[in-house]
């Protein structure tokens, strides 16, 4: 009994369907893919849009600084100018000495 060269009916089936199945993967991770994708144009509206934000943000949290550091300047003149102003009273009321 000799071995046929050529694939029977049968396998030829099996084959194409191994290949349609493959195929088919192939188109559903490629579906898959292109849900994710996104267009150039709109990742660089997105992107222009963050950076504009971001600058918006660095803007405020600037001013923000300034801000807190006037108040503690202010805080701290407050508190050391009556001091100060007391001192120099009882040195000059005072007389400076006995």
């Amino acid at each position: 009994m000799t071995v046929p060269d050529e694939p029977t009916l049968w396998e030829l089936q099996r084959t194409i369907q191994a290949g349609y199945r493959e195929l088919s993967a192939d188109i559903q991770a490629l579906n898959s893919r292109l849900d994710q994708y996104v267009l150039k144009e709109v990742y660089e509206a997105r992107r222009d849009a963050d950076l504009v934000r971001i600058a918006r943000l660095e803007t405020e949290l600037a001013t923000a600084r300034e801000t807190t550091r006037k108040a503690l300047l202010t805080a701290l003149t407050s508190f050391i100018a009556p001091i100060v102003v007391g001192i120099v009273l009882a040195v000059v009321l005072g007389g400076g000495g006995p």
